[in-house]
């Protein structure tokens, strides 16, 4: 069962400490962080297997389901200039392309129809539906012919190449 959001977002201020400090946490803590019951962090952490200790969550599961929590654009406005400790390749950059009405439109209604069982909250705009989409859609023959490439990497398999205390 995926857990929904119960509560306000963190404060930018515990957002910024999360990823500055990349500490195991408490469950309650997490919990916090991401929105969810500490019965559900919890519950989430077993399913995972990645609760030690009985009640602490490292940081690497806490920061992958941070962006199944929350979007993405607003992960990274709330980090502001804190994004940097992210890195390089998760850090925004717009983009404009020429795409034609329809297949905008029917994007917009997509991301409202589409079961994605992999967030624990739904795309906010057409942009977190998109970055979502495209990032589902990197076939792994690309992702083979990147695995040399450290910065596509430490981006993509995010959190994975993350420190951990």
């Amino acid at each position: 069962m995926t857990p929904i959001p119960s509560a306000l977002p963190p404060s930018p201020d515990a957002l910024r400490t999360f990823f500055r400090q990349q500490r195991t946490l408490p469950v309650q803590a997490a919990a916090a962080l991401l929105g969810w019951t500490p019965e559900e962090v919890k519950r989430r952490a077993v399913e995972d297997e990645t609760l030690v200790r009985g009640n602490l969550v490292p940081w690497r599961p806490v920061a992958a389901w941070l962006f199944e929590a929350w979007s993405y654009q607003w992960v990274i406005e709330t980090l502001g200039p804190d994004a940097t400790t992210l890195p390089a390749g998760l850090q925004a950059t717009p983009v404009l392309w020429f795409a034609p009405l329809y297949l905008v439109h029917a994007l917009n209604v997509q991301r409202q129809l589409e079961p994605l069982p992999h967030r624990t909250v739904r795309p906010l705009d057409l942009s977190d539906y998109l970055t979502d989409l495209l990032h589902r859609g990197i076939d792994p023959t690309t992702v083979a012919a990147l695995r040399s490439d450290r910065a596509f990497m430490d981006s993509y398999a995010f959190p994975e190449g993350a420190n951990d205390d």
